[in-house]
C-alpha cells in the first residue's frame, strides 16, 4: 500500500482518538463516544425508525433529490457556460447577473426558496440551481475561452467531422474545467439538499437530523450525520474519483510516451 493510504489512515485514527478523549470530559448527552455512535448507526440500519420508515427509505429519498438537483444544475450551467464562452453577446448579457448569484449566501438562498415555494421539492431544486449553476457557468465559460484555437484550426484544416472535433478536441480541453465544476457542484448539492430537508422537507436524511435535534438526542443525530458523511465519501472516492481517473487516463499515457 502507498504512503498516501497510511497517511490518510493515520489522520482518521487521530481524529477518532481526539473524539474519544473529548468524550471522556463530556457527558453522553453532549458528546457520546465513538462506540456509542457506531452502535446507534447499526441500530438505525437494522431497525425501523420514527413513523415506521427504515434508514434506507430516507437515504434513497435524499440521494434521489441530490442526483436530480445536481443533474439539472450541471446541465444548465454547462449549457449557459458554453454559450457564454462561444458568444460574446451572451457573455455581455449574463455576466452582470452571475456575480449577483455567486454572492448570495447558501443558507439565505435556502431560506428564500422555502419562502417562495414552501416546504417542497421545488424549493430545494431552486436553491441548488441558484447556488450551483452560476459556479458551473463561470467555470465552463472560462474553459471554453481558454481552448487552444490552433487545435480547432488544425481540425478544420484536416476536415475533421463535428463528432471527431467534439471527442478529440473540445472535450479533452474542457474536461479539467468540467471535473472541477463537477466535484464542487456535487459537494454543494448534497449540503444544500440536506439543509433544505432539515428546514422542513418531509423525509430524507436532513429530516432525520431535525427530528432527533428536536428530541434532544445527540447520539441519534450524530449517528445520522456520520452515516451521511460516510455515504457521501463512498460516492466521492468510489464513484467520482474513479470516473476522474478514467477520464484523465490519456494524460498518464502521454506522460509515459514522453519518457
Amino acid at each position: 500500500m502507498s504512503m498516501r493510504f497510511y497517511m490518510r489512515a493515520a489522520s482518521m485514527v487521530t481524529l477518532v482518538a481526539i473524539w474519544w478523549i473529548a468524550s471522556l470530559f463530556s457527558s453522553p448527552e453532549v458528546l457520546p463516544n465513538p462506540i456509542r455512535i457506531v452502535a446507534a448507526m447499526v441500530q438505525i440500519l437494522t431497525e425501523a425508525g420514527p413513523e415506521g420508515n427504515s434508514a434506507f427509505f430516507h437515504i434513497g429519498i435524499t440521494l434521489l433529490r441530490i442526483f436530480i438537483a445536481f443533474a439539472v444544475a450541471m446541465l444548465a450551467g454547462v449549457g449557459i457556460g458554453l454559450a457564454m464562452g462561444l458568444r460574446r453577446t451572451v457573455e455581455h448579457a449574463l455576466m452582470s447577473l452571475i456575480p449577483l448569484f455567486l454572492t448570495i449566501p447558501t443558507i439565505l438562498m435556502v431560506f428564500l426558496a422555502v419562502l417562495w415555494f414552501g416546504f417542497s421539492e421545488t424549493g430545494s431544486l431552486v436553491a441548488v440551481m441558484a447556488v450551483v449553476t452560476p459556479f458551473v457557468t463561470v467555470n465552463m465559460a472560462e474553459g471554453t475561452k481558454a481552448m487552444d484555437k490552433s487545435l480547432m484550426d488544425m481540425g478544420k484544416a484536416f476536415k475533421a467531422g463535428k463528432r471527431m472535433m467534439v471527442r478529440k478536441v473540445y472535450i479533452p480541453q474542457l474536461m479539467p474545467y468540467l471535473m472541477s465544476a463537477f466535484r464542487y457542484s456535487f459537494g454543494m448539492t448534497w449540503k444544500i439538499v440536506a439543509l433544505a430537508e432539515t428546514f422542513g422537507i418531509k423525509f430524507g436524511i436532513g429530516y432525520m437530523f431535525f427530528f432527533w435535534f428536536e428530541s434532544f438526542d445527540m447520539e441519534q443525530m450524530l449517528a445520522w450525520v456520520l452515516l451521511f458523511v460516510i455515504l457521501m465519501l463512498i460516492i466521492e472516492y468510489g464513484v467520482i474519483a474513479r470516473f476522474e481517473q478514467r477520464a484523465f487516463a490519456w494524460r498518464r499515457s502521454v506522460s509515459a510516451a514522453a519518457l
